[in-house]
Formats: structure tokens, C-alpha cells, sequence
């Protein structure tokens, strides 16, 4: 009896020191993810997708905490302590309700909304037809201040016409709309930002001809005061039909299907990393240029545990950090469920609320903020 008491007490001692050490194996790693956003991929780009397990070795090391404290061990502290120093991503990914107290609209306000529109569903990816309209109608119930649109089509074909259909329905009469890309003399796909105040100035960054992932910025005169607005699309990692389906199911076809579907989604996922940091060095070092206060929006196509958004955040306060509830999350398609989609801004403004409407007309929830700034009347 001693005997099986023993070789129990020496199983039990085993188990314990194996799960202590997948704890301390998960700890590093979660640590390491913390601090990789602040080096630029240029160099070791194969690092920066490793930032974006930050929610699955976040929720590893939750269990961990959890088990040792049923368990009443000491070694809680470990996975505690690492999340507690990376408390600003945790931030990032998570925001309870009971922390959001929302104020209410203050005179001088301003009504803010980011939205890839996915070229206004096009090509009915939706299946419904009536998805433009049903856009249009999302606007016109919203009517913001200002309203920057990536993934921005328009045509001078009166079935495909949006510009001054949307100058209209979101009462806003001035507007900036660039196109990277036209096709049949009068199919343009680009960018556009639409303003109920002046736009006084406007120019383009990081573009390339036959590209939709761009910058463009503009400053609007908001009661005297002078706002650049910027409205990005960073690079995408423009994934194939068939790299989707391989996500869905990657074991669907041969060895050698699979190895030249995951090599194939590495390929693109490089170049995309590559890409976005070189725009977004670009991006970093034009806003340090701007005398004036800042509001960033757009789809960065990164998550907030990545160079892309630490670059461009340095000194920048997020909307969804002061004002969002929840996950969070943006985008709605069939890639990983990530918050892209980002509104930022210096410290002339204040968010009084954040939210996204949950509409699934593009593959991007619209982000819609109210701003508080410091005008004075």
C-alpha cells in the first residue's frame, strides 16, 4: 500500500512539473509576443505573425492562471505577472462593459466613421443585390461629420454612380476622392473621405499606380480650427480564391496540396508584412510633419498586436481603448477575426463614444465615434 502511495505521490509530482513547464514554455512565448510590436519586421519578417497569436497564448496562459489557483500554487504569479507587464496589449484585445461609461454629446462634437465598404459590394459577394442600398441607408441613419471610406468605388455609369449620390445622402458637400486603380476608362477603385466642413488641403501618401492600398489626408477647417484628417488602407495580403479555400480546409486535398497551399499563403503573408511596415514608416514620419491635430482612420489590415498599429498609435490615443466595449473585432470575413479597422487621434479630441454596427454588408464593420474636441467657442 505504502508502495502504490508512493508511486502516486511520484506520478502526481511528474504531472506537476510537466504542466509547470508547458506554464513557463507559454509564459516566454506570450512574453516575446508583447514585445515584438515595437521592432520593425524590415529585417525578420517571419516575426511579426507571430505577434498575432497574442489572444491564443493570452487565453493559454488564463488557464494556467486559473488551474494553479484551484489548485492554490504559487506559480499563479507566473502567467499573472507576464500579463500584467503587457497589460497595454491586454487593453487591446479585451474591454469589459462595466469599465465604458459613455458621455453625452457636447456641443462642439464631431461625428466620425471609418468604413471598408468592399467597392460597395460590386460584385455581390453578398448574395444580395440590394446590399448597395441597403449601405446607402447605413449612411444615411448615421450621417457623420466626416466619413472615410476605404475599398471606395465609383463610375460614371448611373447604376454605379457614388459620388455625388453620396454627397447627398450623407449631407456632406465637400469631399477628397483619389483612385489608384481604373479600368474601362470609367471604373475607379481608390479611396475617399467626405467632409460636412471645408476641406482646405488634401494630398496622397505611399501611393502606387494600379494599387487600392494607399493613403490620402486632408485638412478640415472645423470652426477656425484646422483638423488633418488621414484616411489609410494599408497593404493586404491579397489572398487568392483558392488560398481561402485552403484556410477553410487545409487538409482537403494531398501532401503536396497542402504544401504548396501553406506556402503559398506565407508567401503573400511576407509580402503584405513587408509592404505595411514600409507604409507605415511612411505614414509615421508624414503625421510628424502635421502642425496640426490629428484623426486617423482606416483599415490598417493588421491587429492591434502588431508594428502596423504601434507605429502608428505612438501618441496617439484609440478610440476603441477609451470607448469600445467588448472584443472588439472588425472584420467579419473568413480570415482570422482581428480588429483592423481603427479610429486614432491627438490630444485635441476626446471620445465620448465608440461603437460598430454589426451589419454585415461588407466584410468590414463600419467604426463610428463621436469626438469631443477642445474648441473653444
Amino acid at each position: 500500500m505504502a508502495e502504490q502511495d508512493q508511486k502516486k505521490a511520484k506520478g502526481h509530482r511528474i504531472l506537476r512539473t510537466s504542466i509547470l513547464l508547458l506554464n513557463m514554455i507559454a509564459a516566454i512565448i506570450l512574453l516575446i509576443v508583447q514585445i515584438i510590436p515595437r521592432f520593425s519586421p524590415k529585417s525578420f519578417w517571419f516575426f511579426e505573425p507571430i505577434a498575432y497569436t497574442y489572444p491564443f497564448f493570452l487565453i493559454i496562459n488564463i488557464g494556467f492562471i486559473i488551474y494553479w489557483a484551484i489548485s492554490r500554487n504559487k506559480f499563479a504569479f507566473i502567467s499573472l505577472f507576464i500579463i500584467i507587464l503587457g497589460y497595454d496589449k491586454l487593453e487591446l484585445f479585451y474591454r469589459p462593459s462595466f469599465l465604458v461609461f459613455e458621455e453625452p454629446v457636447a456641443a462642439n462634437s464631431i461625428k466620425v466613421m471609418s468604413y471598408n465598404v468592399r467597392l460597395f459590394d460590386l460584385y455581390n459577394w453578398s448574395g444580395n443585390k440590394k446590399t448597395r442600398s441597403k449601405i446607402f441607408d447605413l449612411l444615411s441613419k448615421e450621417t457623420p461629420d466626416i466619413t472615410c471610406f476605404q475599398e471606395y468605388f465609383h463610375s460614371e455609369k448611373p447604376d454605379y454612380s457614388n459620388n455625388d449620390t453620396l454627397n447627398v445622402i450623407l449631407r456632406s458637400p465637400y469631399r477628397q476622392v483619389e483612385y489608384g486603380l481604373t479600368l474601362y476608362k470609367d471604373f475607379h477603385w481608390g479611396m475617399a473621405t467626405y467632409s460636412k466642413y471645408p476641406i482646405i488641403n488634401k494630398g496622397v501618401i505611399f501611393f502606387k499606380e494600379g494599387s487600392t492600398n494607399f493613403g490620402i489626408f486632408c485638412d478640415v477647417l472645423y470652426k477656425g480650427d484646422t483638423i488633418r484628417v488621414y484616411n489609410v488602407h494599408l497593404q493586404s495580403n491579397h489572398f487568392k480564391k483558392k488560398d481561402y479555400e485552403f484556410i477553410s480546409n487545409p487538409d482537403s486535398g494531398s501532401k503536396e496540396d497542402m504544401v504548396n497551399g501553406a506556402m503559398s499563403i506565407i508567401k503573400h503573408i511576407k509580402k503584405g508584412v513587408i509592404k505595411r511596415t514600409e507604409q507605415v514608416d511612411e505614414l509615421r514620419a508624414h503625421i510628424e510633419t502635421c502642425k496640426y491635430p490629428v484623426l486617423i482612420c482606416g483599415d490598417f489590415n493588421d491587429p492591434p498586436y502588431s508594428y502596423a498599429y504601434n507605429t502608428i498609435s505612438h501618441d496617439l490615443k484609440d478610440c476603441y481603448t477609451e470607448k469600445g466595449k467588448g472584443f472588439g473585432i472588425s472584420y467579419n470575413g473568413t480570415f482570422l477575426p482581428y480588429r483592423i479597422d481603427y479610429i486614432l487621434h491627438s490630444s485635441y479630441f476626446e471620445c465620448l463614444k465608440y461603437s460598430m454596427v454589426r451589419k454585415k454588408f461588407s466584410d468590414h464593420y463600419p467604426v463610428v465615434v463621436t469626438l469631443k474636441t477642445k474648441h473653444k467657442e
